[in-house]
């Protein structure tokens, strides 16, 4: 069910604020090797200044088909990133993942942008918060 704009809106707990260690062969759903994707997210997760992997989407919710897509956010150490900074990260975390049998949306913030949109309704950050499945958090 949809929030209507007049009622009061409370925003999630940020999930990704405590260490969690990377499963190494998460399930997220049909049309995607479980080895395969660990392997993916262990080479995501070793990119310098990583500090939070969360698929959200029909994968983090159990709904996913075959060829549903694999919806990750990615939280990098930096509070902040220019859209110059954010582009370069997108493209060296997508050549970390891989091929990975579906189409992979990546979505990259700073880790102070992340807390901050995390509370909205409106924003990508704000489904990642309220729906997402954290699969690694830096220590």
């Amino acid at each position: 069910m949809v929030a209507s704009a007049a009622e009061r809106f409370t925003p999630p707990p940020i999930p990704w604020r405590h260490s969690l260690a990377l499963e190494l062969a998460p399930e997220l759903g049909p049309g995607l090797d479980p080895q395969r994707s660990g392997e993916a997210l262990v080479r995501l997760c070793a990119e310098p200044d990583v500090q939070a992997v969360i698929a959200f989407g029909s994968r983090a919710r159990g709904e996913a088909r075959p060829d549903s897509d694999l919806d990750l956010a990615v939280i990098v150490g930096q509070p902040q990133l220019t859209p110059a900074e954010k582009l370069a990260c997108w493209k060296r975390f997508n050549r970390a993942l891989g091929r990975q049998g579906v189409p992979v949306d990546l979505v990259v913030a700073g880790s102070a942008d992340a807390e901050r949109l995390s509370g909205s309704r409106w924003h990508v950050f704000g489904d990642v918060a309220r729906e997402g499945r954290v699969l690694y958090v830096a220590r």
